[in-house]
């Protein structure tokens, strides 16, 4: 658990993809508890539209599968006593423009009070987002 926050400490959590350090998962990583929203986070065609165009732009060279490329951002999450997402620290992927946006994605849709069902004293969560498009 000191492994990856002391990576999220060091990083200065997550304002931007420039400040990502993150290169891998720490095993500590899956120990932190899946975060559970109270409504479903929207992940609409629009916003796997929007990041396909992302990584294209940026050029990023992400896994593909039977001419699918399969985008996926692991990222833990810091929240708040009330429930609110205050830092998103994606994992590498090679492609930081799509960190950038999955940060702003989860800002905007669980930056608010609620968001995010606490358990305990815990401030860490883990949550993935997956995006794919055709080749």
């Amino acid at each position: 658990m000191i492994d990856i926050l002391a990576a999220m400490v060091l990083s200065g959590a997550a304002a931007s993809a420039d400040d990502i350090e993150i290169k891998e998962l720490s095993s500590d990583f899956y120990n932190l508890e899946l975060a559970t929203f109270k409504k479903k986070l929207p992940i609409r065609d629009r916003h796997e539209r929007h990041a396909e165009r992302v990584a294209k732009q940026a050029n990023c060279k992400l896994p593909t599968d039977i001419g699918w490329v399969h985008a996926r951002v692991d990222v833990a999450l810091e929240v708040s006593s009330d429930g609110r997402v205050t830092k998103v620290v994606p994992v590498d992927t090679g492609c930081r423009e799509l960190e950038a946006y999955v940060i702003a994605h989860l800002t905007k849709y669980a930056g608010h009070n609620g968001a995010v069902k606490r358990t305990g004293d815990q401030k860490w969560y883990r949550q993935a987002i997956t995006f794919r498009w055709p080749e």
